[in-house]
């Protein structure tokens, strides 16, 4: 017989899909470094929202895009009918600022370089939606795993 889920098991796993999901729309904006791309609201809002755009505004005005993929197992670490915190070791490593030409374009103050530890608020938002409203990344190296 299947496991049922409690309400807090669910609302967990909700937060951590929309988590997952929110990288996937940064991933996305990367590709092309549009701080306006229309899937990084999807998943995010206020500060966790401002913190994507700044990431894809940065990585214009250096003339790069973002390549790969970012690494998340994000960890749940306070959890609430509607707000849930999460914790994760991000591994960056497989996503890289690239040239126009296709050549490297170095660290930055992206996620390029490694593993970093971050913190994130997920909330039920309008129309019983989750997101991510803040989101906390330290430098490479403050987590390893």
């Amino acid at each position: 017989m299947p496991p049922t889920l409690s309400p807090a098991d669910g609302t967990e796993s909700e937060a951590i899909a929309t988590y997952r999901a929110m990288w996937a729309d940064a991933e996305a904006a990367a590709r092309t470094a549009d701080p306006k791309h229309p899937r990084l609201d999807n998943h995010a809002e206020q500060k966790a929202l401002w913190l994507l755009q700044y990431m894809m505004e940065h990585a214009r005005k250096a003339g790069v895009t973002i390549e790969g993929t970012v690494v998340v197992d994000p960890m749940v670490v306070k959890s609430g009918k509607d707000k849930v915190e999460l914790r994760d070791c991000i591994d960056g490593s497989k996503w890289v600022q690239v040239k126009p030409g296709g050549s490297s374009g170095g660290s930055s103050d992206g996620l390029s370089g490694g593993r970093r530890r971050a913190e994130a608020r997920v909330v039920r938002a309008a129309a019983d939606k989750w997101k991510v409203s803040d989101l906390y990344l330290e430098d490479v190296g403050t987590c390893i795993k």
